[in-house]
């Protein structure tokens, strides 16, 4: 028994080793909740002056709408600008859009949707 001994511990130590795998999961969605958070957001939107001044979103016309989008966040929301041509999003539709249908109808992913989410809420509050 003696000889079978030191070769037991080894698989124990694997197991022991296994949870890691699990560990190393919960970091990822620790990693991906803080990307998706708002703060960078919040800043470029403070940082952004209002594309039209003195004119109501509703009124926007599709090409206002998509330089709202650009300049909303350029790195999350700027490569979907086109949708919002091909969809013929103006500024009505925009203010009627909701995450569900950016993502269904529009094909974008939850975390651009929700961001510009933030972003048209901001704008029916007069932030932006």
């Amino acid at each position: 028994s003696a000889s079978y001994y030191p070769s037991h511990p080894p698989p124990l130590r694997r197991l022991a080793s296994n949870p890691p795998e699990l560990a190393t999961t919960r970091p990822h969605r620790r990693v991906e909740a803080a990307s998706s958070t708002t703060g960078p957001d919040l800043q470029a939107a403070d940082r952004e002056p209002p594309r039209v001044p003195g004119k109501s979103p509703s009124t926007w016309s599709i090409e206002e709408v998509m330089q709202f989008v650009r300049d909303a966040d350029p790195l999350a929301l700027a490569p979907h600008a086109e949708l919002f041509r091909k969809h013929e999003i103006d500024g009505k539709a925009l203010m009627l859009l909701r995450s569900d249908m950016i993502m269904k109808y529009m094909g974008l992913k939850l975390g651009p949707a929700l961001k510009l989410c933030y972003h048209i809420e901001r704008l029916k509050q007069g932030k932006h």
